[in-house]
């Protein structure tokens, strides 16, 4: 009889993805400090403390996934109830990142007559996706992290099972930040403003936003997830 590993494995393959993301990171500050030094103003900064809010699960996941390693009983289960708590608040920054596009259509300086020939525009529209991408990825690296963990002790159907849950939370907590226009950090200094908030979202309005973008969530995890079994155009053998 195989012998179980004793703590979830991380494919290699996120080693090279980790640095991809770090220099996306880097390229997305240069775009907007060029943008800030051609146009002579500073515009769409808020981008950069929703780039950083989206690092934050990652940091988490990888601490729950290294820990995971190092600790056996107690002392590991515990350590993985407060981070994955701390994850699950944190997830949603990571695709929060992509409702800012709603920006270039309510606070538009563009003339849309003709839009399309401004290189501004299309300049922007590319930073806009750029931050997008990173923060889905972000968020499906942080949540295989916690996938890989939850199979490993749960077994492969409660994993799937937390991939949906989590996805549609996700979502939830993504209407929470752009509608209510609740952080996180709520959750620990402001827990009766987070009451108010999730039950104001318990709505008809609330559930459409949420199943659109657990939808979106979920259908990028399972897309990502189904080409890192392809290596060389065959299926990869998988971790365990």
């Amino acid at each position: 009889m195989e012998r179980r590993n004793p703590a979830p494995a991380v494919p290699s393959l996120f080693v090279p993805v980790f640095f991809v993301l770090c220099g996306m990171s880097v390229l997305c500050v240069i775009l907007l400090a060029v943008r800030a030094y051609r146009l002579d103003f500073v515009s769409y900064g808020f981008l950069l403390w929703n780039l950083f809010l989206a690092w934050l699960p990652l940091i988490v996941s990888m601490a729950a996934s290294g820990l995971s390693k190092v600790l056996r009983g107690a002392g590991l289960a515990v350590s993985l109830v407060i981070l994955g708590v701390a994850w699950l608040l944190l997830y949603p920054n990571a695709p929060y990142l992509t409702t800012d596009f709603i920006h270039l259509i309510v606070d538009s300086p563009y003339d849309w007559v003709g839009a399309q020939d401004s290189l501004v525009l299309w300049y922007d529209l590319i930073i806009f996706f750029l931050f997008s991408w990173c923060g889905l990825l972000l968020g499906y690296i942080s949540m295989f992290h916690f996938h890989s963990i939850v199979r490993h002790y749960a077994g492969e159907a409660f994993g799937w099972l937390f991939i949906v849950v989590v996805s549609f939370l996700g979502g939830f907590g993504v209407y929470l930040g752009r509608v209510i226009r609740l952080n996180s950090w709520d959750a620990l200094f402001s827990p009766f403003r987070l009451i108010d908030g999730v039950l104001e979202g318990l709505g008809r309005h609330g559930a459409i936003f949420t199943a659109l973008f657990g939808m979106l969530i979920l259908i990028v995890y399972l897309s990502l997830n189904s080409l890192r079994l392809i290596r060389h155009g065959s299926p990869a053998r998988q971790e365990s």
